[in-house]
C-alpha cells in the first residue's frame, strides 16, 4: 500500500484524501477481476448486461442494493466493493466538470 507524503496512513486508511482512489480499481476494473465478463457479472446479479454498464458508466452506487450477494464472493472484502464504487464516481465527476 502507498503511504500519504507527511502522514504514516496508508492510502487505504486515509478515507478523507481525495487521492485515496489511486491505487482503487473502479467498478468496471473490479467486475472484471470477480466476474471476468459484464454479462457473468449480469447474470449472477439476476440483472441485464445494460443495468451492469449503467452501474459501471452513470450510476455506480446503484450496484450497492446487490452487495449483500457480492461480499459473498470467494476473496471479496467488502471495503473493496465500496472503494470501487468510490473511484467510479469520482472518475464520473471528474469526466462532467470538463
Amino acid at each position: 500500500m502507498a503511504v500519504l507524503p507527511s502522514t504514516s496512513m496508508t492510502c487505504a486508511q486515509n478515507k478523507y484524501n481525495m487521492n485515496y482512489t489511486l491505487n482503487t480499481m473502479n467498478l468496471r476494473q473490479f467486475i472484471k477481476q470477480h466476474y471476468k465478463t459484464v454479462e457473468r457479472c449480469a447474470d449472477d446479479l439476476g440483472v441485464t448486461r445494460r443495468t451492469v454498464e449503467n452501474y459501471c458508466f452513470r450510476n455506480p452506487s446503484g450496484i450497492l442494493k446487490h452487495s449483500g450477494q457480492i461480499i459473498q464472493l470467494d476473496g471479496v472484502e467488502p471495503l473493496q466493493l465500496f472503494d470501487a464504487v468510490a473511484a467510479s464516481m469520482e472518475q464520473i465527476n471528474e469526466s462532467r466538470a470538463k
